[in-house]
């Protein structure tokens, strides 16, 4: 038996997509047991709670380290994994997080990893096809206790926009939990501009929505993944015309096979079709397995996990989120996917940046 521990946000506010990252690792685990396991050992897979908390998450982490896990997986927040890695790193144990966009985090050493493909990457595509449809100045709203979000708001953006020649007429942060967003959306409205990044996450999102709605703005909307996993349903028809980058869209026009089969075969085991959060806790876990694969029936220790993921890394592995899911520096880099609601579901968007990140090159 291969024990993984999988700390994860599976309540507080990131735990509307902490709970779908668990529910496709577990789908991946039960997938790779059925078929007998890796080297004939099945995996084990321990889900610990972080409760959206950085002081739980580092307690988590520094309890995980001292167990016999082979690996510890993480999901979703940013501030939290980067108070993680670090435990990881001079632990010496290999740690792969999902989401978590923020720099640093790969940085603090070889054991870390990371299977999402930072968002920012993605904006330059996702800014040029909204400037192309005439969107010629820009407003920010952003949640200011999210690294994330604050790097996208003060850094990523501004710097596409600038290169764009797109004016930004006012960036306004919020707090996550927040639940009167009226006097911000009416800043972001009076500054007139013709898109809104939404830079909030989980309930946030529908009363920064309705908000902006209220205050009179009635254009196009923009922003992260955190748009996604079913985020603007609540909001229906207010948030039609929002746009988000995201590495997975239960769509079968998902321009990658293996995006596709994963959702076909997902639906099938569960009666569900998964999220972009869920095809990440799948990827998280396929790319330790594809490590474990290459250990082989050989001793799976932290280090010769980290030298297998290293070798995985190198040449890449075929995941729900790329075919291959590739890596520079230790984090994925994947062709992903520019998502348009349109008012009552999650759809490609058309005119699609094929793939949206441009330094993806080939699949496979």
């Amino acid at each position: 038996m291969l024990k993984i521990t999988y700390i994860a946000d599976t309540s507080g506010p990131g735990a509307f997509y902490g709970k779908d990252y668990v529910a496709g690792a577990k789908y991946a685990v039960d997938q790779v047991n059925a078929e007998g396991g890796v080297g004939g050992r099945k995996l084990d897979l321990e889900v610990v709670d972080s409760a959206s908390d950085q002081q739980a998450a580092v307690g988590a982490m520094t309890k995980a380290v001292k167990s016999n896990s082979s690996a510890v997986l993480y999901a979703l927040l940013s501030q939290n994994a980067l108070a993680m890695a670090p435990i990881a790193q001079r632990s010496k144990v290999p740690f792969i997080v999902g989401q978590s966009g923020v720099d640093g985090i790969t940085e603090a050493g070889d054991y870390v990893y990371r299977t999402t493909t930072s968002e920012g990457r993605f904006y330059e595509a996702m800014l040029s096809t909204l400037h192309d449809k005439g969107a010629s100045s820009t407003a920010i709203l952003y949640a200011s206790d999210n690294p994330t979000a604050v790097t996208n708001a003060t850094k990523t953006i501004p710097a596409i926009a600038k290169k764009l020649g797109m004016t930004i007429t006012e960036t306004v942060p919020v707090k996550t939990a927040d639940t009167d967003y009226s006097q911000p959306a009416s800043r972001i409205a009076d500054s007139s501009p013709d898109v809104v990044a939404d830079l909030t996450f989980g309930p946030a999102v529908t009363t920064s929505i309705q908000a902006l709605r209220e205050a009179g703005f009635d254009g196009p909307l923009y922003g992260t993944s955190a748009l996604g996993a079913g985020a603007l349903k609540p909001a229906g028809a207010a948030a039609k015309d929002t746009y988000y980058p995201s590495v997975f869209i239960p769509s079968p026009k998902l321009p990658w096979a293996s995006g596709t089969s994963f959702l076909s075969e997902y639906q099938k085991a569960t009666g569900s079709a998964p999220s972009f959060s869920a095809a990440g806790g799948h990827d998280q876990v396929m790319f330790l397995v594809a490590a474990l694969q290459e250990i082989g029936k050989g001793d799976v220790t932290h280090e010769s996990v980290k030298d297998a993921l290293a070798s995985v890394a190198g040449k890449g592995f075929v995941g729900a989120t790329g075919e291959p899911v590739r890596f520079v520096d230790r984090a994925a880099v994947t062709p992903g996917v520019l998502v348009r609601w349109d008012g009552e579901a999650e759809t490609v968007a058309p005119d699609q940046p094929s793939p949206l990140l441009a330094a993806y090159t080939g699949r496979g």
